[in-house]
């Protein structure tokens, strides 16, 4: 679309273009290959310019042509066999009085005495038949025996260590002494108190809970010798 101008009300003429002529080749189609200067004395099918003349229809597949055909089936070589006779058709004619003389209940008297045992049923297990049943079990005897020996060896051990030895020498701690030793003793528990006060409260740590125990451990030893003290007269046995 052009605007709109003076200069376009005269129409332009249109121009319509001449069609060259068409190509004719020097060469007639029908030459054989073997006269160009690099032919080919073999013509294969083809090779030029397409099929020949007439030729040139469109070929056109049927469905499935181009697939595998099987051989069509004959009569089966095995027929299957029946194993049931077939099913009386509505026309024949039933069988009517059949009679049996066989006595079933003897029939299946002999065939219960002559069938293979099942599983007999075996009687439940009688816990209070055991031989051992009601005795004390080998396993707490042996505990029993163990913690026995481990009692005697301790009382043995403390009637050892608290024998009065013959070299040993005997004296009585002042009153002066002990409440100084008792003063020193809670002084050194408030200082070990103190410190097990500022421990933390979270014991997530390996570390942690060691030290902590050892606090613990160390305050119950400092009480019980502050008692000892303030029970009353303290004897010392030094050793020579």
């Amino acid at each position: 679309m052009q605007e709109e101008s003076v200069y376009a009300l005269i129409p332009n003429p249109q121009e319509v273009p001449s069609r060259p002529p068409m190509h004719t080749s020097k060469f007639s189609g029908r030459t054989h290959p073997a006269q160009f200067e690099f032919g080919q004395s073999k013509v294969q099918p083809h090779a030029t310019m397409g099929k020949a003349d007439g030729n040139n229809a469109p070929v056109r597949l049927h469905p499935h042509e181009k697939e595998p055909k099987l051989p069509s089936p004959g009569p089966p070589t095995n027929p299957k066999q029946k194993i049931r006779p077939p099913i009386p058709s509505k026309d024949d004619v039933p069988k009517m009085g059949l009679t049996s003389n066989k006595n079933f209940i003897t029939s299946n008297a002999v065939d219960v005495m002559l069938a293979k045992p099942g599983k007999v049923p075996q009687p439940e297990f009688q816990w209070t038949q055991k031989p051992d049943y009601g005795q004390v079990p080998l396993y707490l005897k042996r505990n029993k025996e163990r913690m026995s020996k481990e009692k005697e060896q301790f009382s043995q051990f403390l009637r050892v260590r608290e024998a009065p030895d013959a070299n040993a020498h005997v004296s009585q701690l002042s009153p002066d002494d002990r409440q100084q030793l008792i003063r020193h003793l809670k002084n050194k528990w408030s200082s070990v108190n103190t410190a097990y006060q500022g421990l933390s409260l979270t014991v997530d740590t390996a570390m942690k809970k060691i030290r902590k125990e050892a606090m613990e451990r160390e305050l119950a030893e400092i009480e019980r010798d502050i008692r000892t003290l303030e029970r009353g007269e303290v004897v010392l046995v030094v050793e020579d």
